[in-house]
């Protein structure tokens, strides 16, 4: 029978041979002074080149197993999954976190909490150890974004050191394979209505002297992006009202007054489009999706695309604006329509992988 753990301490590896050996043996005294054989020690590699895996295979404290789907997010994924503890708690193999700090989670073990995050901003962060740009507008803009939009009491949505329990994790149907994982983890945890804590801790200097992973507006952007897809709901208001007033308060001509509510037309079935893909991704059949599945929009975008061309014909040419209004609002419709029906096709109605 498989032996069962409290903790397992897992580390996220790709190309880190000039850490890794730190971090594995400062996760084992960590789990040595605290945890005495209750946890184990996992290292999922995400394809180095550099003998990262070599170095924990020769240390002989630690379990390897390799991740082929490249990225931060699947790397702790994989862990997670093959965590032989009922919690995981992890942290990177840059030392910028300290496994020395793991007394702080436990207390959360007893009563079961679905996610413990370390938060740099209530702890200490060292001198140069995150770049300005992180630490004054990247990091404070998409947490304050979390907390208004999933009412998550959250300080450090891009906090790298966090317990999750392993049944709970099971149960977030978890998507993102990079970076953005780390906010979906905090989203969905606040979606399910998990136990969430979260523990001071300090933030240190990479130890590596090579470049680290991160892309700061391209992971950002992904980040803002998962935030988003994930509750849809809560844009579509504000950005409606926000493109009604603009067209109606704005004092311009009357060809703007179209452009603006050609705008919001788009933007409503954007949103949409997002609320029903986000659905369908999920497996949920709510009343947006199940409308959608029984009214006839391609009946629909036919007849409006034959009485568009119709206005098209009937209109004076002088009136050049309202058929490019008119010839723009028929596109943009069937494009949705045509987006919304790939979307019934391969992931609502899809066939099973699996016959039963």
């Amino acid at each position: 029978m498989e032996k069962r753990f409290l903790l397992t301490f897992l580390v996220p590896c790709l190309n880190e041979v000039e850490t890794i050996e730190k971090a594995v043996k400062s996760a084992h005294q960590a789990g040595r002074k605290w945890l005495p054989e209750k946890f184990e020690i996992l290292v999922t590699d995400n394809g180095s080149t550099d003998g990262s895996q070599r170095k924990v295979s020769k240390q002989g404290i630690a379990r390897l197993i390799k991740v082929s789907v490249r990225g931060y997010g699947a790397a702790l994924h994989w862990g997670i999954l093959k965590a032989k503890g009922e919690f995981v708690l992890y942290a990177d193999a840059d030392l910028s976190y300290d496994f020395g700090e793991t007394k702080k989670f436990l207390k959360y073990l007893a009563k079961n909490y679905d996610l413990v995050l370390g938060s740099r901003i209530k702890g200490k962060i060292d001198k140069g150890a995150m770049p300005l740009l992180n630490r004054y507008l990247g990091t404070p803009v998409l947490t304050t974004l979390i907390r208004l939009m999933y009412r998550i009491k959250t300080t450090d949505c891009n906090s790298g050191m966090r317990m999750v329990r392993k049944d709970f994790y099971k149960s977030l149907k978890m998507r993102n394979s990079g970076m953005e994982w780390a906010s979906e983890l905090l989203l969905k945890t606040a979606l399910h209505q998990g136990k969430y804590a979260e523990v001071p801790i300090n933030f240190h200097q990479d130890w590596r002297k090579r470049p680290p992973h991160l892309l700061r507006w391209v992971d950002g952007w992904r980040h803002l992006k998962a935030i988003v897809l994930l509750k849809p709901n809560s844009l579509a208001i504000p950005l409606l009202f926000f493109a009604i007033l603009t067209g109606i308060f704005v004092k311009t001509s009357f060809g703007i007054s179209f452009f603006f509510a050609l705008l919001t037309g788009a933007l409503f079935l954007s949103i949409l489009a997002i609320k029903i893909l986000h659905d369908a991704i999920e497996g949920t059949q709510s009343r947006v999706l199940r409308f959608i599945q029984k009214f006839p929009i391609v009946p629909l975008a036919i007849f409006i695309t034959i009485l568009g061309f119709i206005q098209l014909f009937l209109i004076a040419d002088q009136h050049l604006g309202t058929k490019l209004f008119i010839s723009s609002t028929v596109i943009i419709f069937d494009m949705w329509v045509f987006l919304i029906e790939t979307i019934k096709t391969h992931l609502v109605n899809r066939l099973p992988d699996i016959l039963e």
